[in-house]
């Protein structure tokens, strides 16, 4: 697992409203992990990127929105810490998930 404090790279991909998916990289700081379950903690500290397909409008996978998640905390697989792009239901972003996956 990785040490806490480090810095990495993870990445999302949305599918887009129009069908495409929009990726998203983000610079993260490791705050913690939980072995049992193999996820980590990362806090995501910067928007480095986001990759929008041709023809794709869609306001809620835009770099302003996406900046919104700057400072949330999330849980991921660990593999996502090794280049694994993790692809997550548009409801991530609007909170309609039981369980939010960004968090404060």
């Amino acid at each position: 697992m990785e040490s806490s404090g480090k810095e990495v790279e993870i990445r999302f991909a949305w599918r887009s409203v129009q069908g495409p998916q929009v990726v998203a990289r983000f610079r993260a700081a490791v705050e913690g992990e939980d072995p049992a379950m193999r996820r980590v903690l990362c806090r995501l500290m910067t928007l480095l990127e986001v990759q929008t397909p041709p023809g794709v409008e869609d306001p809620l996978l835009r770099p302003e929105g996406l900046r919104t998640l700057e400072g949330k905390r999330v849980k991921v697989p660990e593999e996502a810490l090794h280049g694994l792009t993790l692809p997550l239901k548009r409801e991530t972003l609007t909170g309609g998930l039981r369980i939010p996956y960004f968090f404060d």
